[in-house]
């Protein structure tokens, strides 16, 4: 039996069905701690605010970090702590004190970075590696302590491993919602399309989601029979608009807003293609969900999911972050050739039932805990 503490910074949908998953498992005793209540940001974007508890999950909120531990966790000494530093680094060091075992889990390291840069690719993979180097003490943390290192795919094995944790400490543990169900598709979308074809994103509209490079390379299609549709709350003002009627394509693009994420299903069901723009994703769950419902993906090289969700030329493509030309001619595939998109959103679905459901992703955790406890 593993006796497991995932400690959380906030309560969030994306991560519910694998926790759910866990708690069910006859292996696995589970506790989930919320550091703090729910996001005003995350709301504003369409996340449901009155996160419902189930027995197992319990709220820090208003508590210190060393003494939620023995207000909310009377066993925790005999408990694996699941953290992360970038919310939690005290406690760590209070598990480290007492001789806790503990792992780390987090997306790829970079985000303050990535914005303080302006999310411009080619300076923060200038950076970046400095950047990283810097928080080798970190590095040597996990090392010296942590019964191992979890993270978000391929960018984030990248990072740690330039921190400094051995290869052997490092095991893929992936964000891992549950799949979408068959909706009726969103009638906004539907009557705005009018029988034409829909590329979707979903995300805020901000720089980090390289919105602008998804306008400009939609404008480069010069397409009459594929309409764009964002969903999202809008960070810029108005921004993306503009750019949109500079661009001459403002009749050709939905600006739908935020959606409530209990209801994302509907605009996933009228799309046709996904697209993930961003020039900064630690993971990206919304690929989770694409390929969930089964539509083709194009992610850029910079979301963490689009190394493992997507197999270049099978259920989508990967392209470069920051290049419309490069995101233009993948988007363009779909316009020339109508049949890869039930062929890759075939794909798309087969290989998030086989990889990324909830249960693949605790039966990936408890692997690699039964693993660690035994060297």
């Amino acid at each position: 039996m593993i006796r497991l503490c995932i400690w959380m910074n906030i309560p969030s949908h994306h991560q519910s069905p694998f926790f759910q998953a866990l708690e069910k498992r006859k292996d696995v005793d589970l506790k989930v701690i919320y550091l703090n209540g729910g996001s005003n940001e995350r709301a504003i974007e369409g996340w449901c605010d009155n996160h419902n508890y189930h027995s197992f999950e319990h709220n820090a909120y208003g508590l210190s970090l060393i003494s939620s531990v023995d207000v909310l966790l009377p066993d925790w000494t005999a408990r694996i702590h699941l953290i992360s530093s970038n919310f939690a680094s005290d406690l760590i060091d209070f598990f480290c004190q007492k001789g806790v075992p503990w792992c780390h889990w987090s997306e790829m390291p970079g985000i303050r970075l990535a914005e303080l840069l302006g999310y411009r690719v080619s300076l923060f993979r200038l950076l970046n590696p400095l950047m990283l180097l810097c928080k080798r003490g970190e590095g040597r943390r996990i090392r010296k302590y942590a019964l191992g290192a979890f993270v978000q795919g391929r960018l984030a094995r990248k990072a740690f491993s330039l921190m400094g944790v051995q290869n052997s400490k490092i095991v893929d543990l992936f964000y891992a919602p549950e799949s979408l169900k068959p909706m009726v598709a969103c009638e906004q979308i539907v009557k705005f399309a009018a029988g034409r074809r829909v590329f979707l994103s979903v995300g805020a509209l901000c720089q980090r989601k390289g919105v602008d490079d998804l306008l400009k390379a939609y404008s480069r299609l010069n397409t009459a029979e594929w309409c764009l549709v964002l969903c999202g709350v809008d960070k810029l003002d108005g921004q993306y608009k503009a750019l949109s009627d500079k661009l001459g394509i403002l009749d050709r693009v939905l600006f739908l807003g935020a959606y409530p994420s209990d209801r994302i299903d509907e605009v996933y069901a009228a799309a046709d293609v996904f697209v993930l723009a961003s020039h900064f994703d630690g993971w990206g769950a919304v690929l989770n969900e694409a390929a969930s419902v089964g539509l083709p993906l194009i992610a850029t090289n910079m979301c963490g999911a689009a190394w493992h969700i997507i197999e270049n030329g099978k259920n989508g493509f990967r392209v470069k972050a920051g290049s419309v030309i490069d995101l233009a001619e993948k988007m363009r595939i779909y316009l020339e050739s109508h049949h890869f998109i039930k062929e890759h959103g075939r794909c798309s679905q087969n290989l998030f039932f086989q990889e990324f459901t909830p249960d693949r992703n605790a039966e990936r955790l408890v692997t690699a805990l039964n693993g660690w406890m035994l060297q």
